[in-house]
């Protein structure tokens, strides 16, 4: 299966039977690729569309990305048919709805995200301490003693949400049982503070490991002031498109989240699952600079204060290349995601009377019986 990034400004994509046709002035004659080998696509630029080809992508579940070509704007993802299994999205509401529920499923949600984190910085702690000199990476000053306190206290913040079941007397196989007794509870706005203080204390200490030159202080965005934030943004939203396609083809409704609440034009559900391969994403960024994938001809850096970097079309074709590489792993990951936490919602929603036990819960083990793996 193929992903397509069409990045040639003015080409015109339609369709005849069955398959996507590519034309450009600059092409001796149009590419075509069957959409039935097609996955997604990708649109970085101005193209000409038509109708068809909307239509046929839908009907052949291939998703597409189109994002902003000028200077402002957001991204737009179209993902094709929803899932017909509407009482999956009525679980959901479920959850969301009842304080407990969403508690409990917000608090796991954030414990995964620290932990990822703190693995992280452990990964690029081992790199740097292993690279070879000869390519330079001993340029990079990285104070290895503040690294191993920034993982303590990541690890400290984790800690924090580990579950404790406690004994009742009551009817186990009662709904409002699954959530209530355990400790400790955290309201909505706890969480999302403690998730905003871990992030700030990880990025103060992910950005020692880039060179002075990326000018990367801190995690900033709309838009993007150095390099480091440019990429990291980019990928994010490729991120998000792969949640998002996880999330309706499963059948989840993904304006409707668990840690980010609802909000208006924001794909809430989404941004819960992308949250669990930050990590992952940020740890390739760090490789595609450390192994002078991308360098500095590759970005355009100005005064402007409305935008003032950006990726040239060469960092763009690298960028995108090597997006390929790690998109089916991603891809994955989210739909396992998906696909572990319908499973959930349907054990402990639908089938009630085949507890016979307090369950260990978990977004990321492999089955449902399996238990959360010591972290």
């Amino acid at each position: 299966m193929h992903n397509i990034v069409i990045d040639k400004k003015g080409s015109q994509l339609s369709c005849q039977r069955n398959i996507l046709l590519i034309q450009h002035q600059s092409f001796a004659k149009p590419l075509s690729i069957p959409l039935s080998q097609i996955q997604s696509l990708t649109i970085t630029t101005q193209v000409d569309l038509s109708s068809n080809l909307l239509t046929r992508l839908s009907e052949n579940a291939v998703s597409v990305c189109v994002l902003p070509s000028a200077r402002s704007g957001e991204a737009c993802f179209l993902l094709g048919s929803w899932h017909a299994g509407t009482e999956r999205r009525v679980q959901q509401y479920d959850v969301i709805h009842n304080n407990e529920s969403r508690s409990y499923w917000a608090s796991i949600l954030v414990r995964l995200k620290l932990h990822q984190q703190a693995n992280t910085l452990s990964k690029l702690q081992y790199s740097i301490l292993n690279a070879d000199p000869a390519k330079g990476a001993n340029s990079i000053k990285v104070e290895m003693s503040e690294i191993d306190n920034t993982i303590k206290k990541l690890k400290s913040l984790r800690d924090k949400f580990r579950k404790h079941h406690v004994a009742t007397t009551k009817n186990p196989n009662q709904f409002s049982n699954i959530y209530n007794n355990y400790t400790p509870r955290y309201q909505i706005p706890s969480l999302l503070g403690t998730e905003g203080v871990g992030s700030a204390i990880y990025f103060n200490c992910n950005q020692q490991f880039f060179a002075d030159e990326w000018q990367f202080h801190s995690r900033n965005r709309r838009p993007p002031r150095d390099p480091i934030n440019v990429v990291l943004s980019l990928s994010y939203t490729l991120l998000q498109h792969l949640c998002q396609q996880a999330i309706y083809s499963v059948g989840f409704d993904p304006y409707q989240g668990v840690l980010h609440s609802p909000s208006y034009g924001r794909q809430s559900l989404a941004c819960d699952f992308v949250e669990l391969q930050r990590s992952t994403v940020e740890f390739w960024v760090w490789e595609l600079f450390d192994q002078a994938i991308l360098d500095s001809a590759d970005f355009s850096v100005s005064d402007e204060t409305s935008y003032p970097c950006e990726l040239l079309k060469s960092g763009r074709s690298k960028f995108y290349k090597a997006f390929a590489a790690i998109r089916p792993n991603l891809r994955k990951t989210a739909l396992r995601h998906a696909w572990l936490w319908q499973n959930r919602l349907q054990r402990y929603h639908c089938d009630q009377a085949s507890i016979s036990a307090q369950p260990s819960l978990s977004f990321v083990s492999h089955h449902p019986e399996a238990s959360i793996p010591p972290l």
